[in-house]
């Protein structure tokens, strides 16, 4: 693999799994109003709030991290494999996140209902895409090495 794949990868990947709690976090808003008897106002503002909360994470926190694996990838020596996508450490995190969203899904209703975890779902969800556009972007250029007479 190379350095670009890698970053295209970890880009996809955050994207991608942004899109799906986006997605799910939708399908949360739809038993909340089904099966709790949330208002659609409240939906709406939920909504909002997680979206906006989100972007802002995703450009001012996740953003951060982001560069730091892109930095960490362009630092890593071939051969370059798949599981260099992220950090060791990274992919316990993960597994901590999903985590989490189990346990905000089963305890939704002392959380606030769906309409609270959907919210955050929205919101994570919003950060990781708005996140990911870190891989997209070209790096700066590197400064020309010059030579010392």
């Amino acid at each position: 693999m190379t350095k670009n794949q890698l970053y295209t990868l970890a880009g996809s990947i955050w994207g991608l799994v942004g899109l799906f709690l986006l997605v799910r976090g939708i399908g949360m808003y739809f038993l909340a109003i089904e099966t709790q008897g949330s208002s659609q106002n409240a939906v709406v503002i939920s909504l909002g709030v997680g979206l906006l909360i989100g972007a802002v994470k995703g450009k001012f926190v996740l953003t951060k991290t982001a560069r730091r694996n892109k930095n960490r990838i362009d630092n890593l020596t071939p051969p370059l494999k798949f599981h260099h996508v992220y950090a060791k450490p990274f992919y316990i995190f993960i597994a901590a996140m999903m985590g989490v969203g189990f346990m905000l899904r089963a305890l939704n209703e002392h959380l606030g209902g769906y309409v609270v975890v959907a919210a955050i779902y929205c919101g994570v969800g919003m950060a990781l895409m708005v996140s990911s556009l870190v891989y997209w972007k070209a790096g700066p250029d590197k400064p020309a090495i010059e030579n010392s007479p």
